[in-house]
């Protein structure tokens, strides 16, 4: 079995016409292709999806099932040549207990085991390619940002130093998750084709005009409301359904 490393940069120049520019869509790497993975002999072998596990927080059922969803209606929306079995339907054919084995596996350790993967060939599934996802990084982040408001002239004192009478306070709630994507050929029993994609999102709000008076008992009295409009206003997280959405479309566009 030969892998091939695809540098990013270099991935980047040879797609440019069939993604339409790199700028598009997240960029990928520690990308990983085995020469037998080909646009063929994927469209000729069909998918099935494995599953979709997470390292940062165990994910329940509907969870798993609601990302394997997505991950099967992502690679459909971009790749309409594509035959992908959704979950379900693997999980049948390979059998509850070899499938749990398989999820256990990749969740800690990042990869199937190649000898195990040879107890599925009597199954002879309908599906050469099995598709499995781990969010490896899944974290969000609560800051702010304070400017003057430029709908009020600016101001100086005797001194000719600024004076600031109202500041705009900006929240702001991101969420970062880091994905990689593993596929396996499970007609040859090896692993064919990986990749990692990071991807974030923001939501910002600007929730009061923190007021500067040089009353310091009215200052101090200030404090107490800001800090409550603060908690209270601060923008909810986007979703993780809504970045692993754009992070599945991304990864069928790298797919051969």
């Amino acid at each position: 079995m030969k892998i091939r490393i695809l540098r990013c940069k270099t991935f980047c120049v040879l797609s440019f016409l069939v993604l339409s520019g790199c700028a598009t869509i997240p960029g990928i790497i520690n990308l990983k292709q085995d020469e037998s993975f080909s646009h063929d002999e994927i469209v000729g072998g069909m998918m099935g999806v494995g599953g979709v596990v997470s390292i940062v927080n165990d994910l329940d059922e509907s969870e798993s099932s609601k990302y394997a969803d997505i991950l099967r209606d992502s690679f459909l929306s971009v790749r309409k040549e594509f035959v992908i079995l959704p979950v379900e339907e693997v999980v049948q054919w390979i059998g509850n207990d070899h499938y749990q084995t398989i999820l256990h596996d990749y969740k800690y350790t990042g990869e199937l085991n190649l000898d195990f993967l040879k107890k599925l060939e009597p199954f002879q599934t309908p599906f050469r390619y099995l598709l499995l996802v781990r969010i490896i990084e899944n974290e969000v982040f609560e800051t702010k940002e304070k400017y003057p408001r430029p709908e009020i002239p600016p101001q100086w004192d005797l001194k000719g130093n600024p004076i600031v009478k109202e500041i705009a306070v900006e929240l702001i709630t991101t969420r970062r998750i880091r994905v990689s994507l593993d596929i396996y050929d499970l007609k040859k029993g090896i692993f064919v084709w990986s990749g990692i994609i990071n991807e974030s999102k923001s939501k910002k709000r600007t929730a009061y005009f923190e007021e500067k008076d040089e009353d310091i008992g009215r200052m101090f009295a200030l404090i107490p409301v800001r800090a409550f409009l603060e908690v209270t206003l601060q923008p909810s997280a986007p979703r993780t359904d809504e970045l692993l959405h754009k992070i599945f479309n991304a990864f069928a566009q790298y797919i051969p």
